[in-house]
């Protein structure tokens, strides 16, 4: 799924407002069932991409 709201700008770590890389990449999201789902960012389009 691709969206355009952005984990990287909501938390302050914005590639495009500050270019020097913040973390480990790639990110995880983890849900409550223990399903673990890969973040990718795509800074050039501000898109965010979630897999499985």
């Amino acid at each position: 799924m691709t969206c355009k709201y952005c984990l990287l700008f909501e938390l302050g770590h914005c590639r495009k407002i500050n270019p020097y890389p913040q973390g480990k990449e790639p990110r995880f999201l983890r849900l409550r069932t223990g399903q673990k789902l890969t973040l990718h960012f795509d800074c050039q389009r501000c898109e965010m991409t979630i897999n499985l």
